[in-house]
């Protein structure tokens, strides 16, 4: 037992030392030109790039990934980060862009389809515990109406259908997951998964919405329940404590008189911010912080959570601050610079929260077994692995299953370490029943 302790102390240090956090670094070009009216030099935007950005939360210093820069848009409705295959993923128009975060390239670019008539594929995210990518399908309906004044047939927007997926990042296809339907819209506050459970969690203004990962079907619908004109944002799960936090955004209200309109109006007085946490069944919003910490986050610049130091970090603008899980205080608070031309990072990711998480909650429609150790302690190593894995439990047993992310079985073994060296890179578990009848299952990463 000692020795397996020893191990995972291994791996886990391992892990924080190859913790990161990325975003896309935005630059903008100008030239110059003299204005004889004026007769002043003055600068006009030229050209914008982005490129992967890799941020220390602590110093607030953004370093290029790579050298190359790219003439490209992107969506600020979703990003995500594979840390088992090194990806960074974010939309780009109706496309899917994958970047590699070890050298910074594009290494696909996909048009987004599926089997409905819709281009999009929004508010995503990873899901450490099966390696999938899930996220929401919004498709327009639209009625067409004659404008006769302008003598032309005109399309208003009539309503919007938004259906739950998954995508694969190789081919942008999605393919859509049970039959529900959602009218809640998702907004930019944020969304989360709980890799336990197979929950997906999205705000929709003063509602949060679970999601079943298996089935598709709603899993809960809450009220956020805040005081009046509170908004509950940037949403991250925290593997470590297995609850869901956020800053919540009190606006204190005064009402005036407004002479020129001859009515009384309302108008923003103050406003506070507060790391909290919400209760996924109840809505129920619990302030972690005990006073105001004096700033917001911004919605595209992402949060994340740091396992290790307890702290929730999110982007203000030009800066990064830091906030302890614990506390509720602020850790850290710097200013973010940049090289060359860049100046702002969006859709910061990290690859360290949730690390290795496995599922724990059944597939009630298919009865999957559950992918933990719960019945037996134990460990694979070494994690990750690149030709062969050994199983380190206390038992005696004479056979072993190896499955891939998706529970499919690849073949059995009775070795007690295992050639894995033909195995494409990704996610793998193995499952080992002992000759006592205890269950055993671990996972690990293939390089």
């Amino acid at each position: 037992m000692k020795n397996n302790i020893l191990i995972i102390a291994l791996f886990f240090v391992v892990n924080i030392a190859a913790a990161q956090n990325f975003g896309i670094a935005r630059a903008n070009y100008f030239s110059s030109y003299y204005d004889s009216t004026l007769m002043i030099d003055i600068e006009v935007l030229d050209s914008a790039t982005i490129r992967l950005g890799s941020v220390n939360p602590e110093t607030g210093i953004v370093t290029n990934v790579g050298t190359i820069e790219y003439n490209s848009g992107i969506n600020l409705n979703g990003a995500t980060i594979d840390p088992y295959l090194n990806r960074y993923y974010i939309g780009k128009g109706i496309n899917f862009l994958t970047f590699d975060i070890n050298t910074g390239d594009i290494i696909n670019d996909v048009p987004i389809f599926g089997s409905i008539n819709s281009s999009s594929f929004q508010n995503f995210r990873f899901n450490n515990s099966d390696s999938t990518i899930y996220g929401m399908v919004p498709k327009n309906f639209y009625s067409t109406y004659y404008d006769s004044i302008a003598m032309v047939d005109i399309e208003v927007l009539d309503s919007t259908q938004i259906r739950f997926a998954s995508l694969n990042p190789e081919t942008g296809e999605y393919t859509l997951i049970g039959n529900s339907s959602f009218s809640n819209l998702y907004t930019l506050a944020g969304n989360s998964i709980d890799p336990y459970q197979m929950l997906y969690y999205y705000s929709a203004v003063d509602t949060l919405i679970g999601i079943d990962l298996y089935t598709g079907s709603p899993y809960s619908t809450v009220p956020i329940q805040l005081p009046a004109n509170g908004i509950f944002e940037n949403i991250a799960y925290s593997c470590i404590d297995t609850a869901i936090y956020g800053i919540t955004r009190q606006n204190y209200i005064s009402t005036v008189y407004d002479s020129l309109f001859m009515d009384s109006i309302q108008v923003i007085d103050s406003t506070t911010f507060r790391l909290s946490k919400i209760n996924p069944n109840t809505g129920e919003v619990t302030f972690v912080s005990p006073m105001n910490l004096g700033i917001g986050g911004n919605l595209t610049g992402g949060a994340f959570i740091d396992p290790n130091s307890m702290t929730y970090y999110f982007s203000n603008g030009n800066q990064i601050a830091g906030v302890s899980l614990v506390t509720g205080l602020i850790t850290s608070s710097v200013i973010k610079t940049f090289s060359g031309n860049a100046f702002t990072l969006d859709m910061m990711r990290s690859t360290q929260n949730c690390f290795g998480a496995a599922k724990t909650r059944l597939n009630n429609q298919t009865g999957v077994e559950k992918t933990t150790n719960a019945d037996l302690e134990g460990s694979l190593f070494p994690n990750p692995a690149q030709s062969e894995i050994t199983v380190k439990i206390n038992a005696s047993y004479s056979n072993a299953e190896l499955l891939d992310s998706k529970g499919t079985l690849i073949f059995e073994t009775n070795e007690k370490t295992i050639d894995i060296l033909g195995l494409p890179s990704g996610i793998y578990f193995v499952k080992v029943l002992t000759e006592n009848g205890k269950l055993f299952t671990g996972k690990f990463v293939k390089n």
